[in-house]
């Protein structure tokens, strides 16, 4: 290799996919391997029209530009390449291999250049869809080479487009590549510290730009005294005899999580998972946890209908044999199961075992109300709104702001 590359970054470096999407944590070094792998790229292949964005133009000449030059003195390649600083060109004049830097504020401009062989859009949380599908429809000039469009990026949102296109949505024809700052081994300890500071003063910024996972940068997150840091258990499912729990119905992902609660009162989630229909749930139930006695809280709304069968789903769970803690007025409020769910994470008593039910460990992070100030809802299931409606149902029930008193049955399988 012409550069010295992370090591954990070698994969995504010799990867010829054609979408290649980078993302994750500040000081990842994922720019600087991408403007690696594109100036070794036009070093090595000829006749190559790459075409270097962000979505601001202006932002270029201090960001990625300086990176390609940067990267060009310090491997002294500058007798190789014509830097125009004017219009943001670098030339290998021994090839004729370009890079072109231009920003997507005027989208129609693009429309013109022809012949692009390669595309690579920085900071593509900035950009709207279209302006990436229209970059994507630019891509077809002549080459012998392979054509690839890389997207970097920090996860700012579990709402972006970015999300839903590519990681709800897996694509064949992209890859996936996520690094934090502990993948690049080029960083010193000072800035190491500085990055795992951001705890201290701020749980959302320390989620995206330290451990480079998905985040709301907003204040209108729904289990706002939900402290990821914190509220963690290492408890597994072994280790109580009694589960509690919560189904969310939904045709083709129902989605349950499993709670169990020690003798001092505290609430571990200690196991989630989706099920088909309510068929499958009651098999998953039966396999999954023998020997133990089972508390379903389902959705109430499972006694009006049926994902699957003309019996409702909660007269099925029943018929097989489980108890169901059913509210005869039904769910009650969203914001009642909410505050119940707070008041518990409140007093610390309401921990997460974070590699057994991942995705509820994400959603008590980022679901969040919209502008409206309703709760976020999605169409696709399994969903966020999906896993907080199931261990609301449980918590919300057993630990209700209203005290409410119910006689339990069990079942044993």
């Amino acid at each position: 290799m012409i550069f010295e590359v992370n090591k954990s970054h070698k994969d995504f470096f010799l990867d010829v996919n054609r979408w290649l999407v980078s993302y994750g944590g500040a000081g990842s070094g994922k720019s600087w391997t991408t403007g690696q792998k594109i100036l070794t790229r036009i070093l090595t292949e000829e006749n190559h029209k790459f075409l270097i964005c962000r979505k601001v133009a202006n932002t270029l000449r201090v960001s990625v530009f300086q990176l390609f030059k940067d990267l060009i003195y310090n491997a002294n390649l500058e007798n190789q390449f014509k830097i125009n600083k004017s219009d943001m060109t670098i030339t290998n004049t021994r090839n004729g291999s370009t890079l072109l830097f231009m920003g997507l504020d005027n989208i129609e401009k693009l429309k013109s250049i022809q012949g692009i062989t390669g595309i690579w859009i920085e900071e593509v949380s900035e950009c709207q869809k279209g302006d990436i599908l229209e970059l994507n429809r630019r891509l077809r000039g002549e080459t012998k080479y392979y054509k690839q469009i890389i997207l970097t990026f920090n996860p700012i949102s579990h709402l972006h487009w970015l999300k839903e296109h590519f990681f709800d949505n897996p694509n064949s024809k992209a890859s996936i590549y996520k690094t934090t700052y502990l993948d690049n081994s080029f960083i010193d300890e000072e800035y190491k510290k500085e990055i795992e500071d951001i705890q201290f003063y701020d749980e959302q910024q320390y989620r995206i730009y330290a451990l480079g996972e998905w985040g709301v940068l907003n204040n209108n997150i729904i289990h706002h005294r939900f402290k990821p840091l914190e509220h963690l258990s290492d408890k597994t499912v072994n280790e109580f005899n009694i589960l509690h729990i919560g189904v969310d119905f939904n045709i083709g992902a129902c989605c349950c999580v499993a709670l169990g609660e020690d003798s001092q009162g505290y609430a571990h989630i200690v196991d989630e998972f989706t099920a088909y229909d309510t068929e499958n749930i009651i098999i998953t139930l039966q396999n999954r946890y023998r020997n133990k006695e089972i508390i379903l809280y389902p959705d109430a709304s499972g006694g009006n209908r049926s994902t699957n069968s003309t019996v409702t789903d909660i007269q099925m769970l029943k018929n097989a044999g489980f108890y169901c803690v059913v509210p005869s007025g039904g769910n009650g409020s969203t914001s009642g199961r909410y505050n119940a769910c707070n008041r518990k994470l409140m007093s610390n008593t309401l921990l997460v075992n974070k590699n057994l039910a991942p995705k509820t460990y994400e959603s008590l992070q980022v679901h969040a109300y919209t502008d409206k100030g309703l709760p976020e809802k999605f169409d696709t299931h399994p969903s966020i709104d999906d896993r907080t409606d199931a261990f609301g149902y449980v918590v919300g029930r057993l630990y209700p702001v209203i005290q409410k008193s119910f006689k339990v049955k069990v079942s044993t399988y």
